[in-house]
Formats: structure tokens, sequence, C-alpha cells
């Protein structure tokens, strides 16, 4: 009898060694993941950033390959007599056009960023080179905040005596969240695209119209 109860008070010194085990355990991961939390957090931001401007990209690089779209399509010209350009103006329909047809590409592969999940390397936290890209990977989730903001803007550059360079440019703007759980963390990406662009010999025209 006197055996069985030795025995019950070493178990419970071994019970007891166990919980004060688990408690340190779980001190140190807390400590840990407060210490990391603003690495863990710029590192799923800079990822997000990373696969929002590749989804950005392929919408432009499909939109092009698959329309033939010229200087000529989206400006016209107004010349003088003597060979300058006077004015110029927008073809308004076709740039809402090329507007649509780029939301509707880019919206869809957003769609498909966020039904996706992105493997962060653990070894990627650590800021160590020999590390990145190695160890276990935590799942990251990127979701578009808003709907893409898409604008067309027109810029002027003087390249040198009576010639200005004129450049059509597409501005693309997206609001976006990087879900690593339990936490996220929201950026805008923004990206210019040349899309068209001509030599204009003269002074940047007095009577153009701004894209609206």
């Amino acid at each position: 009898m006197q055996r069985r109860r030795h025995r019950i008070k070493k178990d419970n010194g071994n019970t007891g060694m166990a919980v004060m085990l688990i408690l340190i355990a779980v001190v140190v991961l807390l400590f840990i993941n407060a210490a990391l939390k603003p690495v863990i957090m710029n590192m799923a931001e800079s990822y997000g950033k990373m696969s929002v401007a590749k989804a950005v990209d392929e919408a432009v690089i499909e939109l092009f390959e698959n329309e033939d779209i010229g200087y000529s399509d989206i400006v016209k010209l107004t010349f003088s007599d003597s060979g300058f350009v006077t004015a110029v103006e927008y073809n308004s329909a076709e740039i809402n056009r090329i507007k649509l047809s780029l939301s509707n590409s880019l919206v869809s592969g957003l769609e498909k960023l966020r039904a996706s999940k992105i493997k962060v390397p653990i070894g990627s936290l650590t800021g160590n080179a020999y590390l990145s890209g190695r160890g276990l990977s935590l799942r990251l989730r990127i979701m578009q905040s808003s709907v893409p903001v898409i604008e067309v803007i027109s810029s002027f550059e003087s390249e040198g005596i009576n010639t200005v360079l004129h450049r059509i440019i597409i501005r693309i703007t997206v609001e976006t969240e990087a879900y690593l759980p339990p936490r996220r963390a929201s950026f805008t990406l923004t990206q210019d695209f040349v899309i068209a662009q001509t030599i204009i010999v003269g002074d940047i025209p007095s009577g153009y119209a701004d894209i609206g």
C-alpha cells in the first residue's frame, strides 16, 4: 500500500514538470511570435506585392498580345500648314474600350490569385541569405479589397530642339490585403505602362485636350 502512494507522488511530480515545460514553451512561442510579427508581415506584404504585380503584368501583356493597338488608334494630331502639330485629340471610345478590356482581364487574374495560396518559406523570414527559401512554408492569401483603378495619362516631354516625346500611359492601381492568419497587411500597388508614343515636331501643342 505504501509503495502505491509513493508511486502516485512520483507521477504527480512528473506531471507538474510537464505542465511547467509546456507553459515555458508557450511563453517562448508567444515571445518569438511577437518578435517576428513585424518581419512576418513585411515579408507577407512583399510577397503580396510581387504576386499582384505579376497579375497586373500578365493582364497588360495579354491585352496587347491579342490586340494590335497603335498610337493612331488612340490619338489624332492636327497639323498646321507648316507641318507643326497644333492640336491633340483623343479617341475616347477606344480608350474606354481598352480600359474595360484590361479591367476584365485584371479582375479575372486577381480572382485566380485570391483562390490560390502563396507559400512563404519560414527561412526567408530570418533575413539570412543561406536560409532564404528553405524550411516549412506559411500559407499566404491575397485578397483584392477594391476594384482596380485604371487611368490613361498623356505625357509630353521635351526631347531636344523642336521635338517633343508624347506618351500614352496606362496607370493601374490595385488595393490589396495580404492575409497570413490571424494577421492582415493592407497595401497599394501602382504600375505605369507606356502603351503608345510618338515624336512630335514643334513645341507642346497649346490646344491639346487632356484625356478625360
